[in-house]
């Protein structure tokens, strides 16, 4: 039996299915074995996993020795998919008072040689092409088209970037008409508890764009520089920008929204975590282990993580859509409520009190109204074996189906939303064209931070990534072929382009989907940079650029 090391995705039946295809054997005789994996952002979920591991296979099967597959950093960025690039167009109706009355977006997105996952990408473009605002009357229309260009898939964001970069540049041009600030236009008409997004989905308690606006424009001082730099002169420039965003949490009406975690406990104490979903550098298995911790009430050290394998683990879906911690949090925090419970039970006989008494914090387990009464967590493990009870759950979580109509695009696509605000300050060089962002104001509604470090991590990491997007990174294709394929050609953002300063903000408004009320974070923080950004060189210049990305060529022009 070939044991094949795995790509991004989470090692799900499909991979092996395909695999197995590949090699013309059974799937029940092809295991997947998850090898440690560094970022992926999205290309390794289209068809590169079975590509790589399709040609291990072979080379493994026809040599009868373990085989390697490795793609060159050319052959890397030619064959893997990349974000759609998009052409968007926007028609706004607007009152004198600055109340949208009406919306109608068309989409256009290049789909390369092949359809991949381009129908899931423009439908959650479309949902959110008309941003965080509520507009009565809208119409969006969505088109996939085939191109002989590199063929396009998920990227972080999908289909978000795109479609937030010209709702939020429309945003601000809509403005300029009414001879209103900005500011002023979006909290006329953003998203907040009672109001309706373009699906109709009804906003509840849980909306915390209008705390994450709060945020950002009293941390940037905006109205007072929007004001100031709308007046200036002379060569070096300064501009002021903002953009806000709802994200649609996890797959919506993308798939079915479900996953598997299992728990054992170990007599030595130490609590084993498997599950189909793939830690990739995001530290989400690392999240679904502290709700399993919090839950069970012992100190993160006792967890060992056990690497996602075909053979023991149930299929959870793709490792998508930010969907880690909060499909897969909920499957643990089921999981881990029913070994509490069994615990507590057992504390509640060793220590003669009722079961309502018992408490255990960090690995220590008590009677409340008597805490000198305590067990610690390996002896009371220890006694739960010797009782006979059952140390080993698996948790399952499915989302809750979305309702949604297919034909009028109305409803309820997503069961929860992150909402995101940020402000971007440049100084531009008017003779050259050349601009640097000196500071990045950033607010995220996350429901609940369970892990906050790495959530501002993720905070950071986006707005680096979002900055390539907006400032410099552009693959160029001519009759089909990529003619920068290397980081030599291909510009990213280096240490020198980051904002001088950086400032993030947690915003914490609960959700009804993952565990605590958490909401997802990894993807939405690359989609603000690109539309903050481009606000700002128009603060500062007064000139609209409406693509991406925004060279210096493109401002000096």
């Amino acid at each position: 039996m070939p044991s094949l090391v795995g790509s991004e995705m989470c090692i799900r039946d499909s991979v092996r299915r395909a695999v197995a295809r590949i090699v013309g054997m059974n799937p029940e005789k092809v295991q997947v074995i998850q090898a440690v994996t560094g970022g992926a952002f999205g290309p390794k979920s289209d068809e590169t996993p079975y590509d790589v591991m399709g040609i291990a296979a072979i080379a493994a099967l026809k040599f009868n020795r373990p085989a390697y597959c490795a793609l060159s950093r050319e052959d890397s960025m030619i064959i893997h998919t990349k974000r759609h690039p998009a052409i968007i167009r926007h028609r706004t109706g607007v009152k004198s008072d600055g109340r949208l009355t009406a919306s109608k977006v068309e989409i256009y997105m290049d789909s390369g040689a092949y359809a991949s996952l381009g129908v899931l990408v423009i439908m959650r473009a479309t949902f959110h092409a008309n941003g965080a605002y509520e507009i009565p009357h809208v119409r969006n229309d969505g088109y996939l088209v085939y191109t002989n260009n590199t063929y396009t898939g998920s990227f972080r964001g999908f289909g978000a970037p795109q479609a937030i970069f010209a709702a939020e540049c429309q945003m601000d041009e809509v403005a300029r008409k009414l001879n209103m600030d900005p500011l002023e236009f979006r909290l006329i008409n953003m998203l907040k508890p009672g109001r309706r997004t373009s699906t109709g989905q009804l906003m509840d308690e849980s909306c915390g764009l209008p705390e994450c606006v709060e945020r950002v424009v009293a941390a940037s001082d905006f109205q007072r520089k929007w004001d100031e730099y709308s007046k200036q002169t002379g060569r070096i420039r300064r501009g002021i920008g903002i953009a806000i965003l709802h994200h649609g949490n996890s797959l919506g009406p993308e798939g079915n929204d479900a996953a598997f975690v299992n728990l054992r406990v170990e007599k030595d104490g130490h609590i084993y975590l498997g599950t189909d979903l793939t830690e990739f550098g995001t530290g989400a298995i690392s999240g679904i282990a502290q709700v399993a911790a919090s839950v069970l009430g012992v100190p993160l050290r006792w967890f060992r993580l056990e690497e996602p394998d075909t053979d023991k683990h149930q299929e959870s879906g793709p490792t998508v859509a930010s969907r880690t911690l909060t499909i897969g949090g909920r499957a643990s925090f089921n999981a881990a409520q029913k070994l509490r419970e069994r615990l507590n039970s057992v504390v509640a006989y060793l220590l003669d009190c009722p079961v309502e008494r018992v408490a255990i914090v960090d690995g220590i387990a008590f009677d409340k109204e008597d805490p000198k009464r305590k067990i610690e967590w390996k002896l009371l493990v220890e006694k739960a074996y010797e009782m006979g009870i059952k140390l080993e759950e698996t948790g399952f979580y499915v989302a809750p189906e979305c309702i949604w109509d297919e034909e009028t695009g109305q409803g309820s696509p997503y069961a929860q939303y992150t909402f995101g605000a940020a402000v971007a300050e440049v100084e531009v060089d008017m003779e050259t064209g050349v601009y640097h962002v000196s500071d990045y104001y950033v607010a995220f509604d996350v429901g609940r931070a369970v892990n906050p470090q790495a959530i501002m991590g993720q905070l950071r990491g986006g707005t680096v990534q979002g900055l390539g997007y907006a400032m410099m990174e552009e693959l160029v294709h001519e009759n089909g072929k990529v003619l920068n394929p290397n980081l030599g050609d291909y510009y990213i953002p280096t240490s020198m382009d980051i904002p001088k300063r950086f400032h993030g903000f947690i915003v914490e408004k609960q959700g009804p989907l993952g565990p605590f009320g958490a909401k997802i974070i990894a993807e939405p923080p690359v989609v603000l940079p690109g539309p903050a950004i481009r606000n700002a060189i128009l603060n500062a210049v007064g000139k609209s650029i409406n693509s991406l990305p925004v060279t210096p060529e493109k401002v000096l022009l």
